[in-house]
């Protein structure tokens, strides 16, 4: 394995990443703003 092909894999791990946190993290907070609303109504 050369330096490129690791280079290549380390991104991908990345993008991954920072692929599915920041939807987790919009989604919950989504997920916490409509219970909140429905239990004060």
């Amino acid at each position: 394995m050369d330096a490129l092909l690791l280079a290549r894999i380390q991104f991908a791990f990345t993008i991954g990443f920072h692929f599915l946190f920041p939807a987790m993290t919009l989604g919950t907070a989504l997920i916490i703003l409509i219970s909140e609303t429905l239990h004060l109504v």
